[in-house]
């Protein structure tokens, strides 16, 4: 089944970045996506038109009397981006420790822009600078402008975009804060490998519940909520869990999602590296290095919680973050040769790319 997906022709992949792209995200409407990579760009692409490039976003290196200057270049690398719900604000993040703020509305540069003028539109309109380390994870609330970012420096922090500012610090994570998601309610979830837990927090109530998955499960790498007081987590050793907020174990787990290295049905399982949910709806899809891209259905309710696959699709590389696209007729997702937090277990022939994912057969919208 997964060969007719390239068959049909509705894998697409863009070249733009020159370093492995880390981070994709979508307009709420599915028209605009933004990727960004390790070499410091973000790009913005026109998805309802096949892909085609509209625009760059740099961060610039280091200068001379920056605490930075001097130091090693990976400090450019973008690690997470997030795109408000109306569509105006970019929140992008990486090893600089920073969160910057672009208003994506009053940008008119091109592709084909001249340096000058691409620099000068692509001036922040705000930048915090509260974390002490790498910015791994950024999301908006829906329908909002609060904006919550995690970092390896174990914290989460929240900002209002309304009036950009810095609201608070939520404290708790024991390691670097591996992903971050929210739903409806004010309850962001935020998973950490290296501490092995989940947490959803009450931010009205200035506390938050703590999910362990027991036994020898390995590390969430990524969390999705999936709807109010549902989520998902991909583990690094493979395992897919599905979790509702009231128990504090998963109601559904899946092992080995992503399989095992070299094949076969034993061994060492793959991380599941990203995942994203459709909003309020039961699809969810998954990334790791195994070849596919990984669609699963999400049952939720107290007989029926479940995950079953539903299809895979061939894309060659490290699947590095994936994003939905509207009512479910593709996804977007950054591709290449090493992981997002790293350079171990490159795959060499992998090709540097944003990938469009048509879904449905491949129709369009």
């Amino acid at each position: 089944m997964a060969r007719s997906w390239l068959d049909a022709g509705v894998v697409s992949y863009h070249r733009g970045h020159d370093l492995t792209p880390t981070c994709v995200s979508l307009t709420k409407d599915g028209r605009i996506a933004y990727s960004a990579s390790k070499d410091g760009s973000v790009y913005s692409w026109d998805v309802e038109a096949g892909g085609i490039r509209t625009s760059t976003l740099s961060i610039p290196p280091p200068r001379r009397g920056d605490d930075d200057y001097g130091g090693n270049l990976n400090r450019r690398e973008v690690l997470s981006i997030a795109t408000s719900d109306d569509g105006r604000y970019l929140a992008v993040g990486g090893r600089d420790d920073r969160v910057r703020i672009f208003d994506v509305r009053t940008r008119t540069t091109s592709a084909s822009s001249s340096s000058s003028s691409s620099s000068s539109s692509s001036s922040p309109v705000a930048t915090f600078e509260g974390h002490k380390r790498a910015v791994t994870a950024l999301a908006f609330r829906p329908r909002t402008l609060d904006l919550y970012s995690g970092s390896d420096d174990r914290c989460v922090r929240r900002y209002d975009l309304n009036s950009m500012t810095y609201v608070e610090t939520l404290y708790g994570h024991q390691s670097p804060v591996s992903d971050v998601s929210c739903p409806n309610k004010n309850r962001p979830v935020t998973v950490s490998r290296g501490d092995r837990t989940a947490r959803v927090w009450k931010v009205e109530e200035d506390s938050h519940l703590v999910y362990r998955p027991g036994g020898d499960v390995g590390g969430p790498e990524c969390v999705r909520a999936i709807r109010d007081g549902w989520f998902v987590s991909g583990h690094d050793d493979g395992r897919l869990a599905l979790w509702k907020e009231e128990k504090k174990r998963p109601v559904a787990s899946v092992v080995a999602a992503h399989g095992y290295v070299g094949g076969g049905t034993t061994g060492v399982s793959r991380s599941v590296m990203c995942c994203d949910a459709l909003c309020m709806s039961d699809v969810l899809a998954t990334g790791s290095n195994d070849g596919y891209l990984r669609l699963w259905r999400i049952s939720i309710g107290e007989e029926k919680a479940g995950i079953e696959p539903l299809d895979e699709i061939p894309i060659h590389g490290h699947i590095n973050s994936i994003a939905m696209g509207s009512g479910g007729k593709f996804c977007v997702a950054a591709v290449g040769q090493e992981p997002r937090m790293g350079r171990w277990d490159r795959v060499p022939r992998a090709k540097n790319r944003f990938a469009i994912i048509r879904l449905h057969g491949g129709e369009s919208k």
